[in-house]
């Protein structure tokens, strides 16, 4: 064979031997998994229990029944205790009272009625019918109490005789 032949044997098949050798060409890698890890949800939650009417202008307590009747100056409460959940990292929200009406109301507009709601372990602000909590605060007791007043502003014969039904107070709580 001739000189020329044989070295271009040699050198295709020295390219041949060195391109195969890029065939096992080859990266580095690892892998790892992510920690097992659990995740909760909160829990906002209301229950009541039931409440008692109390006469405000005496120093007897849960001294008032059905049979009772108001005259002006009178003031009749309605306390209630609840028991409240808001557990959750951010939890923040509204403790709101539902401002019922009075079945049976013939009452001229005189007949009024304020609400008050204490904790003595969860931070609760406002007034008026809306109560807002600005961090959770696990499980806590609130005492809701709504006042029913007939003015002794009410003069005459105005409202004698009349008649309304006194519901139960009635409490939300939303997240906001």
């Amino acid at each position: 064979m001739n000189k020329m032949i044989k070295g271009s044997i040699a050198g295709a098949t020295g390219v041949a031997l060195l391109m195969g050798g890029f065939g096992t060409y080859a990266l580095w890698s690892d892998s790892e998994n992510l920690q097992a890890a659990k995740v909760q949800s909160g829990e906002l939650d209301i229950a009541t229990s039931a409440g008692v009417w109390d006469d405000a202008n005496t120093a007897a307590s849960n001294d008032w029944n059905a049979s009772d009747k108001m005259v002006p100056g009178d003031k009749v409460t309605y306390t209630q205790t609840f028991t409240v959940k808001a557990e959750g990292k951010n939890l923040k929200g509204t403790v709101a009272y539902v401002k019922p009406s009075l079945s049976g109301n013939t009452f001229s507009n005189a007949l009024t009625h304020t609400v008050d709601v204490t904790s003595s372990s969860a931070t609760i602000t406002g007034s008026g019918t809306s109560f807002s909590f600005n961090q959770p605060f696990g499980t806590a007791t609130l005492t809701a109490k709504v006042t029913y007043t007939l003015p002794a502003s009410v003069s005459n014969q105005v409202d004698q005789n009349k008649e309304a039904t006194l519901p139960a107070a009635a409490f939300t709580i939303t997240q906001s």
